[in-house]
C-alpha cells in the first residue's frame, strides 16, 4: 500500500494550520500512517508565497506554498520518496535532519556535499528508509539562508502496533519555533558577506510560523493550542530557528521530557526547557483536571552567549481550555498567566539542563556506548577572523571579516560534492585528506585569546575506516567571546559522554565519563567557555552506492564567497568513511563579493581591483531583480533592482575573461539586460534588447548571459533593455587590461566609477505607458544623480551626496558613464583639469580638458590629477544637461564632492565644515559649438599595439535620418501630441519602427522571418528633402520591423543626418554589436560630393555610441563581421519609445568562427 499526499490536500490541511486553533493530530492513526514499512510518497513543489507577518508582506521560498511547510509523516521502518520540484529562481537541496540515511548518503541534502543543488525547473526524488528511529526530527532546506523558510517536521511513529515507552498520549502537536525576517535573508547574508559584518537580526521568533501577540501588528497571527481537562498531550518541539537556541515554557504547567531528536530518554520533569537550532524534543504536557478559569501563555526567547547583536523578543502562543474555545471574546476575559524564563545568558541553566538527558539504556532501547576507542579527535570551535580585501572597509572586528572555523579550519564549500568526488575517485583539486586530529596550535582555548585571531581556508575531511570508533572532544573558545555552539553531525546519532566547564583535560576528565546511559543525538550544544565529549554510535551499516539518475552529477560552477559569521556550524557527514567536518561558509556567486552599492555617501574607492587579477577565466556572476525601496528627495518608492543595489552591482573582469551572469526574475516586470558596448563575438543570444535578441525573462523565471570580452579595456556598463526599467536597473563594467599589461597612460594611484543617472519621485513605467497613450512627451525627472545621489542642490538632498576622498599629489582614475534616461551631460570639477584617455573602452590619445560631455550609452576614462598639497577647500563635481530639442527637460544639476585627506589630525569632516567650497563653471545648457569642439578631439591611438583598422574600401553605403515625427491620433481621442491630432513620433529614414512579438534573432536563426520582419529597410530616405531648413508640410511616419541584411564582413559607411522636421536635436546613436569609427561630422545637411574629403581614416574615435550633432550630421564606418541581428537606436529612452531604432541583420561567413551558434537552452520563451 502506498500512501500518497498530493498538493491539493496538503494545502487544504495547510489552511486550518495558519488561523488559530492548530490542527492536532490524533494518536490512533496521525492521519494515514498507518501500516508498517510501506512506502510513502510526498510531492514538493518549491515555490514561491506571499506571507504577511508583522503587517509586512514579503514573498517567501515555500514547499507547496505552505509556512511553515508540510509535514512528513511515516512510521519506523518505512521509505520516504519525496520528489522535490523547483519552480523558484534559487538553487535548493532538502536535508532530512537526523535522519540515519544508511546506505542512502545520496539523499542527506546538504549541497555541494552530497549532491549539487536542484537548479531552476530541475527535478530531484529523495529516497530513503527511516532505520532505529522513532519521535521527530525535521527538515529544511540546506542552501544558503533558505532553511529561514522552507523547513516542516518529520513525525515518526513506532511501528504498528509497538507502544511508546511512556504513557500513551491523547493528542499529539507539532510546535516548530522559526524566526520571521521582513527583509530577504538572501539578501542579509548577501550583504554581510561583503561587509564581513555579523547579519542583520530577525524581526521576530515565531510558533507555527506565527509571532504572536507581544509583537506589533499580530495578534491575530497568534498560534493557540486548544486542549480538554484532563488530558495528556505529545508536543513534537522542532527548534527551526535560523540563529538562536531558545527557552520555552507553558505558564503553570510542567513539561515531561520523553524523547530528543528521535531517541528515547529516560523522563524528567521541567517548567523550563533549552532546544538548540535541529534539535528536536518531545514533551508530555498534561493538561489539568478541571478547566481553569484562565489561558495560559507559552514563550520561547533565546538563550545568547555570544558578544553580537541578537533578536531579543519573545513568540508567544496561547494554551486555551475546550471550554473556553467557544468563544474567542470569552476567552480573552479571562486572566492571561505568562511564564518565567530564564535569563538570556543563563549559561549554569543551560549546563544542567543538558546533563539531565540519559538515554533509556534498557533491552529494548539499548545504549551502544563505544567502550573501546580507535580514533581520537580534538577540535576547536569559535569565531575567528578572515582579513579585510585590499582596499576594502570590513564591518568585522577591527575592520576585519567575520569568520569560523573548526580547528582553526574555516572549510571552504567545493564546486563539486564531495559525496560525488569521493565514489568516483576524483578528490584531487576537490577536497584535501589532512584535516588536524587537533589544533595545529595549541593555546588557552577559554582564558586570554591569542594575539593572531586568523583562521586558514580550506576544504579538508577525515578519512576514516568503516567501523572505526570514534571519541571527539569539542571545545569552545573565547578567541572572539566564548559562545554556545550547536554542532549537528550528518549520518550518524552520537552519545554525549560528558562535558565540562574552561580547558578540556585529557588526563583528568575522561574518568568522569558516563559510559552507561549516556544521551544519544544528533545535534549538540557546545557549551559557552565549556566543551563537550562524544562517542560515535554503531557505524557498522554503511556502504555507499553509486546514483543511477546520472542528471544527480554536478552541472554548475559557482564561485566560494569570502568568510563569514554563520550561526549554522554544521558537521556534514557522508556515510561512505568520509567526514566533512568544518564551518559551512556562504556561498554567493562573484557579483555579490565584488559589488559594493554607491548608495553611501562616500563611495570606497577601486585599487587596482586586485580581485580581478588573471587572464582568460571565467567570472560568475547571479543578478536578482528584485524590488526595493529607496528614498530620494524625501521621497521613497519601490523600485526594480538588481541585488537590492542602486545602481546595480559591478561586473569586474580582464580582457579575454568569460563573463556568465545568472539572471532571476523575481518582479512582476518582464526584463531583460543589455551588456552595453560588450561586441558579443559570436554570443549575440545574450546581447539583451527585447524581441531583438531575445524574448523577456519573465516572473519567476531564469537567463544566463554567457560572453567572451575579446579585444576591449576600459569601461562599459548594463542596464535593463525593456520598456522604461533602465532607469534603476544599470550599472558598471570595469573591463582590465590583460594580466601583466599595463594601461597606455599612467598608473593610476586608485579608480573609481562615477556613474550619471536620473531620479524620478513618480514610477517611470507609468510615465511611458501615459506618455504613449496620450502621444505627449513624457514627465521629465527630478534628478540627475552622481552614483545614484542627487547631490547637495536639491531639496532634501544634503545627505545624498556622493564624496570622492582623495590624497594630494595622486592620480585618479574616473570611469565615467552616462547611464541617464534622457539626457547628454556636461561635466566638470571645480579648479581641476582631467585628462581624457578612453572612450566606449578603447584608448585615445590623451587630452586635457576641464569640461567634458558625455551622452547616454557613453564612457569615458579621465585621470584626474591631485594637487601636489592639502589646498584647504573642497571642490564640487557637477553635471547639468545639454539640451538642443523644443520639449521640456529637467533643467537641474547634480553635484558630488571632491574631498581632500586632511593633514592634520581633526577628521576630515569636521575640517571640510570650515573649507571654502568651490563651483565649476559649465557651458551653457545649449551649447553645440562647445558639444562640437570636443568631440572632434577624440582620436585613436591608431599605434602598432592599438591601430585603427579603418575601412578603407566601402561595399554598402547607407545614408540615415534621424528624428522626430508625427503619428496620426486614434479616432475619437485627443491626442497632446505637436497638435491635438498627432501623437509624437521617431523615426530613422521615417521608418518608425515596431517591435515585433517575436525575437528578431529567433526568426532569423531558425528562418522564420515571415511575419516577424521585412528586409526593405530603405538605404536612405525615400523622399529627400532640406533636412536641416524648413520642415515638409506632412511630418507623419511610416511604421514597420524592417532590418538591413549585409553578408558577413562586409564593410559599411553610414551617415546620419539630423532632421528639423520637428526642430532640431542631438540624438546619440548606439550600435549594438559592434564598434565603429567615426570619420567625419558637420552642421547642416551632408554632401557627399564634398565632405567626404574631409573624412579622417587615419585616427578616428572608435565608439559603439555617437551624438548625431544638433542640425548636422556624423559619418562612421566598421565591418560587418559579427553573424547575428543587431540593434541600433536613440539612445534618449523617449526617442527609442517613439520608434528611433531600426536593426541590422548580418549573416553568416563561410569559417566555423564567423557563424552564429544555436541558441542556449535556457533562452526565455515569448
Amino acid at each position: 500500500m502506498t500512501a500518497s499526499f498530493h498538493t491539493s490536500s496538503i494545502l487544504c490541511k495547510a489552511l486550518f494550520f495558519a488561523f488559530f486553533a492548530f490542527w492536532i493530530l490524533p494518536n490512533e492513526e496521525v492521519v494515514a500512517a498507518s501500516n508498517s514499512g510501506i512506502t510513502r510518497h510526498y510531492y514538493f513543489d518549491i515555490q514561491m508565497q506571499n506571507v504577511t507577518r508583522l503587517c509586512h508582506t514579503k514573498s517567501l521560498v515555500t514547499v507547496n506554498g505552505q509556512f511553515p511547510g508540510p509535514r512528513i509523516v511515516a512510521r519506523e521502518g518505512d521509505r520516504l520518496v519525496i520528489k522535490v520540484v523547483n519552480h523558484v529562481s534559487n538553487n535548493i537541496t532538502i536535508h532530512w535532519h537526523g535522519i540515519r540515511q544508511l546506505q542512502s548518503g545520496w539523499a542527506d541534502g546538504p549541497a555541494y556535499v552530497t549532491q549539487c543543488p536542484i537548479q531552476t525547473g530541475q527535478t530531484y526524488v529523495y529516497n530513503f528508509t527511516i532505520t532505529g528511529q522513532r519521535g521527530t526530527l525535521l527538515w529544511h532546506a540546506h542552501i544558503s539562508w533558505l532553511r529561514a523558510t522552507v523547513y516542516g517536521p518529520i513525525i515518526i511513529l513506532p511501528k504498528l502496533n509497538v507502544p511508546y515507552p511512556f504513557t500513551k498520549p491523547y493528542k499529539e502537536v507539532p510546535i516548530i519555533f522559526g524566526e520571521w525576517f521582513n527583509a530577504d535573508t538572501e539578501a542579509i547574508i548577501s550583504q554581510a558577506l561583503q561587509t564581513g559584518g555579523g547579519p542583520n537580526v530577525s524581526d521576530a521568533y515565531t510558533i507555527n510560523g506565527l509571532p504572536g501577540p507581544l509583537y506589533n501588528c499580530s495578534v491575530k497571527d497568534t498560534f493557540r493550542l486548544i486542549v480538554k481537562p484532563g488530558k495528556t498531550y505529545l508536543l513534537r518541539l522542532i527548534n527551526a530557528a535560523l540563529n538562536d537556541e531558545l527557552f520555552f515554557s507553558i505558564a503553570n504547567h510542567t513539561l515531561t521530557i520523553v524523547d530528543a531528536d528521535a531517541v528515547y530518554i529516560k523522563p524528567f520533569n521541567t517548567k523550563t526547557l533549552l532546544i538548540t537550532p535541529g534539535q528536536t524534543t518531545n514533551v508530555l504536557l498534561k493538561t489539568k483536571s478541571h478547566a481553569p478559569n484562565a489561558t495560559f501563555l507559552m514563550a520561547a526567547r533565546p538563550y545568547f552567549t555570544g558578544q553580537g547583536t541578537f533578536d531579543n523578543s519573545t513568540t508567544t502562543g496561547i494554551l486555551q481550555y475546550e471550554s473556553l474555545s467557544s468563544s474567542l471574546s470569552s476567552a480573552n476575559n479571562h486572566p492571561l498567566f505568562r511564564p518565567n524564563l530564564p535569563s538570556l545568558n543563563n549559561t549554569s541553566f543551560a549546563a544542567k539542563f543538558s546533563k539531565k538527558f540519559r538515554s533509556l539504556a534498557t533491552t529494548q532501547f539499548p545504549a551502544n556506548v563505544p567502550k573501546n576507542v580507535d580514533k581520537h579527535f580534538f577540535f576547536t570551535v569559535g569565531l575567528g577572523t578572515s582579513p579585510c580585501p585590499k582596499n576594502h572597509t570590513c564591518q568585522g572586528p577591527n575592520g576585519s571579516m567575520f569568520a569560523a572555523s573548526i580547528n582553526n579550519i574555516s572549510f571552504a564549500l567545493p564546486t563539486t560534492a564531495l559525496l560525488q568526488s569521493h565514489f568516483f575517485g576524483q578528490s584531487n583539486g576537490v577536497y584535501a585528506t589532512n584535516f588536524p586530529s587537533s589544533p595545529i596550535i595549541p593555546f588557552n582555548y577559554t582564558g586570554t585569546p591569542p594575539n593572531n585571531t586568523l583562521v586558514i581556508n580550506g576544504t579538508k575531511v577525515v578519512v576514516l575506516p568503516f567501523n572505526t570508533s570514534v571519541e571527539l572532544v569539542m571545545q569552545d573558545t573565547s578567541i572572539l567571546g566564548a559562545e554556545s555552539h550547536p554542532l549537528h553531525l550528518h549520518g550518524f546519532n552520537f552519545f554525549v559522554i560528558g562535558q565540562g566547564s574552561g580547558n578540556y583535560n585529557p588526563t583528568k576528565d575522561p574518568a568522569k565519563f558516563n559510559l552507561i546511559d549516556p544521551v544519544e543525538r544528533n545535534t549538540i550544544g557546545v557549551p559557552s567557555g565549556l566543551r563537550v565529549e562524544t562517542g560515535a554510535s554503531d557505524t557498522r551499516i554503511f556502504r555507499s552506492f553509486a546514483p543511477r539518475n546520472t542528471k544527480a552529477l554536478c552541472r554548475i560552477v559557482e564561485s566560494i564567497s569570502c568568510r563569514y559569521k554563520i550561526l549554522e556550524h554544521v558537521y556534514a557527514g557522508i556515510e561512505t568513511g568520509i567526514w566533512v567536518w568544518g564551518q559551512v561558509r556562504g556561498r554567493e556567486m562573484g557579483a555579490s563579493v565584488l559589488a559594493l552599492a554607491f548608495t553611501l555617501y562616500t563611495l570606497v574607492l577601486l585599487p587596482e581591483l586586485a580581485v580581478a587579477n588573471q587572464a582568460g577565466i571565467t567570472r560568475h556572476y547571479k543578478f536578482d531583480i528584485k524590488l526595493y525601496n529607496v528614498t530620494r528627495l524625501c521621497h521613497t518608492r519601490s523600485i526594480v533592482a538588481v541585488n537590492g543595489q542602486f545602481p546595480g552591482p559591478r561586473i569586474i573582469a580582464r580582457e579575454g575573461d568569460r563573463v556568465v551572469v545568472k539572471v532571476v526574475n523575481h518582479v512582476q516586470n518582464n526584463v531583460t539586460l543589455h551588456w552595453h558596448g560588450i561586441r558579443q563575438l559570436q554570443s549575440g543570444w545574450a546581447d539583451g534588447p527585447a524581441y531583438v535578441t531575445q524574448c523577456p525573462i519573465q516572473t519567476g523565471q531564469t537567463y544566463v548571459y554567457n560572453f567572451t570580452i575579446t579585444g576591449q579595456r576600459g569601461t562599459l556598463f548594463w542596464h535593463a533593455h525593456i520598456s522604461w526599467l533602465r532607469v534603476t536597473v544599470y550599472g558598471p563594467i570595469v573591463i582590465l587590461p590583460k594580466r601583466h599589461t599595463t594601461y597606455p597612460f599612467p598608473e593610476p594611484h586608485k579608480e573609481v566609477p562615477i556613474i550619471f543617472g536620473e531620479w524620478f519621485n513618480a514610477d517611470p513605467e507609468a510615465i511611458i505607458t501615459q506618455a504613449l497613450q496620450t502621444g505627449a512627451g513624457p514627465n521629465v525627472s527630478d534628478a540627475y544623480t552622481i552614483n545614484g545621489l542627487p547631490g547637495p542642490l536639491y531639496n532634501c538632498s544634503a545627505n545624498d551626496t556622493f564624496k570622492l576622498k582623495v590624497k594630494p599629489g595622486k592620480t585618479y582614475l574616473l570611469r565615467l558613464i552616462n547611464a541617464a534616461l534622457n539626457d547628454e551631460l556636461f561635466f566638470s570639477i571645480a579648479n581641476h583639469s582631467l585628462t581624457i584617455v578612453d572612450v566606449d573602452a578603447v584608448y585615445v590619445k590623451p587630452f586635457k580638458t576641464n569640461v567634458l560631455l558625455i551622452t547616454p550609452g557613453q564612457t569615458t576614462n579621465v585621470l584626474l590629477e591631485t594637487k601636489p598639497q592639502f589646498p584647504g577647500a573642497t571642490f564640487l563635481m557637477a553635471a547639468r544637461p545639454y539640451a538642443t530639442g523644443q520639449g521640456t527637460f529637467d533643467n537641474s544639476t547634480t553635484a558630488g564632492i571632491l574631498e581632500y585627506e586632511s593633514p592634520s589630525n581633526s577628521s576630515v569632516s569636521n575640517q571640510n565644515k570650515k573649507l571654502k567650497l568651490f563651483k565649476p563653471t559649465l557651458p551653457k545648457l545649449n551649447d553645440t559649438a562647445f558639444a562640437s569642439n570636443f568631440s572632434k578631439k577624440l582620436r585613436s591611438l591608431a599605434n602598432a599595439q592599438f591601430p585603427a583598422n579603418v575601412p578603407k574600401t566601402i561595399n554598402r553605403q547607407f545614408f540615415f535620418t534621424v528624428g522626430l515625427g508625427t503619428q496620426p491620433c486614434p479616432k475619437n481621442q485627443t491626442c497632446q501630441g505637436p497638435s491635438n491630432t498627432t501623437k509624437f513620433a521617431a523615426s530613422v529614414n521615417n521608418v518608425s519602427f515596431v517591435m515585433p512579438t517575436t525575437a528578431l534573432l529567433q526568426a532569423h536563426f531558425f528562418q522564420q522571418s515571415n511575419g516577424v520582419y521585412n528586409t526593405t529597410f530603405p538605404t536612405k530616405p525615400l523622399i529627400p528633402f532640406n533636412y536641416t531648413g524648413t520642415p515638409p508640410n506632412n511630418t507623419n511616419v511610416s511604421n514597420g520591423t524592417n532590418v538591413v541584411v549585409l553578408p558577413f564582413n562586409t564593410s559599411v559607411e553610414l551617415v546620419m543626418q539630423d532632421t528639423s522636421i520637428l526642430g532640431a536635436e542631438s540624438h546619440p546613436l548606439h550600435l549594438h554589436g559592434f564598434n565603429f569609427f567615426a570619420v567625419g561630422q558637420g552642421f547642416g545637411n551632408y554632401n557627399p560630393n564634398k565632405d567626404p574629403a574631409n573624412f579622417n581614416l587615419v585616427d578616428p574615435v572608435e565608439r559603439n555610441t555617437i551624438g548625431v550633432p544638433s542640425g548636422g550630421w556624423v559619418a562612421i564606418r566598421f565591418f560587418a563581421d559579427n553573424p547575428g541581428v543587431w540593434f541600433m537606436h536613440c539612445h534618449l529612452e523617449v526617442h527609442t519609445s517613439w520608434g528611433l531604432k531600426m536593426a541590422w541583420v548580418v549573416l553568416d561567413g563561410k569559417l566555423p568562427n564567423q557563424k552564429l551558434p544555436p541558441p542556449p537552452s535556457d533562452l526565455p520563451k515569448c
